[in-house]
């Protein structure tokens, strides 16, 4: 039996092929780009708990007993200053590409009922200085945030 080799398709056809194509690639473009405004650069860290020495325990969790909220990032960019808070217990964060392009200086600190905590109780890495470009997006990396946790009746505790 000898086969017969298929029909090749008519230019119709294939170029009908190829507008649901292009259709489908620029539809994907606009749902992946179109709701994104790039007005600066983003930061994104991740962070973790730590109670002062004196305590054996490694990282404290949010969400059980330590009463901070948020973690914030605070930036200033020229005299520009903003800030971005998210949920202590997501343990990583990103802002919007909102940040003003120049040389900021970033800080990060715990929030506990709305208030920054005292800065007596707790320590976070020093402010870290970053050029912000539009678009572009700056990983602080792990940021380690140690909080007084323990002998509360000698000295202020975190978020008391």
């Amino acid at each position: 039996m000898v086969s017969m080799p298929p029909e090749p398709l008519s230019l119709s056809h294939r170029v009908c092929v190829a507008w649901l194509t292009r259709v489908r690639c620029a539809t994907l473009c606009l749902l992946v780009h179109g709701c994104t405004n790039v007005n600066g650069g983003a930061v994104e860290l991740s962070w973790k708990l730590r109670p002062r020495s004196g305590s054996s325990a490694g990282f404290i969790d949010c969400r059980n007993g330590i009463p901070v909220d948020l973690i914030e990032l605070d930036w200033d960019v020229n005299g520009v200053t903003d800030a971005r808070q998210w949920n202590c217990s997501d343990g990583h964060g990103v802002t919007a590409f909102d940040v003003p392009p120049g040389a900021a200086l970033l800080t990060v600190k715990p929030v506990c009922l709305g208030k920054p905590a005292d800065p007596s109780t707790y320590s976070a890495p020093a402010p870290e200085r970053r050029n912000v470009i539009v678009g572009n997006t700056i990983s602080l990396g792990a940021v380690e945030v140690v909080l007084q946790v323990s002998s509360c009746d000698m000295q202020p505790c975190v978020c008391q």
